[in-house]
């Protein structure tokens, strides 16, 4: 399917389609097993982050932050329909780190209860990509939103960059989208605005200890509230 097609896989499940499109969309889907499977697929995974929210107040002023943080300092012009869409994807982007949610935890994964940095990886056309938490002693708990392409011989390789000093440093490799929790590096502790990438490069990893292969998804962290 089109890089297109996904991103209406993604507006059908926010609730952003309507008129024809919707009802264009909804033919298909009943039509289509393929593609109730892939709605049926990020749905769950959308699921999976409420399901795992601890409930709370909600903190005085979050949707006024929220709210200026996409609002433009000057008079925009008419949005365009794909403008329209990458601004609701940043602000369920927003949303997600905002609340400090913990990430479909599952008994299977080993890692503290609280991350100490959120972050969101979105891909160039702003699409979320991955869910990164990071952890004080060092690990990370991926969660990828997208089926990430691995051909043979290529694996996925994520890194953090902490300052300018350090650099690039890698946290750590895995070879197919999967949810996963990776040992990291001995680095000190991370901090919001960090920088979160994930590269595609030759197997078994980075051969330069660098980023060298296509960016798949990048973001910088948050601190949870």
């Amino acid at each position: 399917m089109s890089a297109a097609f996904d991103e209406q896989v993604g507006d059908y499940v926010l609730g952003l389609l309507d008129g024809a499109d919707l009802v264009a969309f909804e033919a298909q889907l009943d039509r289509d097993p393929g593609l109730a499977q892939r709605v049926a697929m990020l749905r769950g995974r959308m699921q999976a982050l409420d399901d795992t929210v601890i409930p709370a107040d909600v903190p005085s002023g979050l949707w006024k932050r929220i709210e200026a943080e996409l609002e433009p300092t000057t008079a925009p012009a008419p949005a365009s329909r794909a403008q329209v869409r990458q601004q609701s994807w940043l602000l369920a982007a927003s949303i997600v780190i905002a609340a400090g949610i913990g990430f479909v935890a599952g008994q299977q994964f080993s890692k503290p209860a609280q991350p100490v940095v959120i972050a969101v990886l979105v891909s160039d056309d702003a699409t979320p990509g991955a869910i990164v938490e990071a952890f004080a002693n060092n690990s990370v708990h991926i969660v990828p939103l997208e089926a990430f392409d691995v051909p043979a011989g290529k694996v996925l390789e994520v890194w953090t960059k902490p300052n300018e000093e350090i650099g690039a440093v890698s946290l750590g490799r895995f070879a197919q989208s999967q949810e996963i929790v990776l040992d990291g590096a001995t680095l000190p502790l991370p901090q919001a605005g960090q920088l979160y990438e994930i590269t595609l490069e030759d197997a078994p990893g980075s051969p330069t200890g660098k980023p060298t292969g296509p960016i798949l998804a990048k973001g910088l962290a948050r601190s949870p509230i």
